[in-house]
């Protein structure tokens, strides 16, 4: 690597960092206070996964301070609309990009708040859950940007099928979502599509997510999620009497 260029990951990467030039956040934080003068003239900085929005506005502003002019950062997040989110932390995708019809690009943006889906993690690539919560949060705003936004209906999602393929490691380097829809059925009532995003990292093929998805009408698709909750809870109390009875009959 280029003595001149720095990659920074989050500390849940911490076996991934000891390499030459990649520092953790943590690692950073000590090279810059041990360090005044810096990295020095001429260097140029890349956020990898696992930052913070705190942490990565807090670096930007120190290695301005410090004369660093290129520093390779993240583009917004998609909206929490887009995403079908409640909080900005749970995003893992740029603002899409449009590249031709029903094809879109998203850069993979992954915070330090992702426990949850990445507790397994060994320290040096990001699990595949995550990325396929990525791919599915793409999948839901190119479906929001071709058929929801401008459209008089209110359209609800119904996932028919999910299929993943991986052909090596993602490592917590920029990457990015290459997003296709391929349309089956397109009515006045329901859309089915095929929503395939394919990982992109340092120009090679990760694996690719694909998601069949109908939108159907709102308004229709609570109706049926509401009788079908209701049968699934009269079925659950059926089957409770049943098993009470049982117990009875054997006591």
């Amino acid at each position: 690597m280029n003595a001149n260029y720095y990659v920074i990951v989050g500390d849940d990467y911490a076996k991934f960092s000891q390499q030459p030039n990649v520092f953790t956040v943590s690692e950073l934080y000590k090279e810059m206070v041990d360090d005044k003068a810096w990295p020095g003239e001429n260097a140029s900085f890349i956020f990898g996964q696992g930052i913070g929005y705190t942490d990565r506005e807090f670096i930007e502003t120190s290695l301005k301070n410090r004369s660093v002019d290129k520093v390779y950062s993240f583009s917004p997040v998609a909206t929490l609309a887009d995403t079908h989110k409640h909080a900005e932390e749970n995003v893992l995708i740029t603002e899409p990009r449009r590249l031709g019809k029903l094809n879109y690009a998203f850069d993979l943006s992954l915070t330090d708040k992702i426990d949850r889906l990445s507790d397994h993690v060994t320290g040096q690539h990001v699990g595949a859950m995550l990325l396929m919560e990525a791919a599915r949060q793409a999948t839901i705003a190119v479906l929001e940007y071709e058929y929801c936004r401008d459209s008089s209906e209110s359209f609800g999602l119904v996932l028919d099928r999910f299929d993943s393929r991986f052909d090596g490691y993602l490592f917590p380097l920029p990457a990015s979502l290459n997003t296709v829809i391929k349309e089956l059925k397109v009515s006045a009532k329901s859309i089915t599509v095929v929503v395939t995003s394919t990982v992109i990292q340092c120009g090679v093929d990760i694996g690719s997510i694909s998601l069949d998805v109908t939108l159907c009408n709102s308004r229709l698709l609570n109706k049926i999620e509401s009788k079908k909750s209701q049968t699934a809870v009269k079925e659950l109390c059926r089957r409770v009497d049943e098993a009470l009875e049982q117990r009875l009959d054997i006591a």
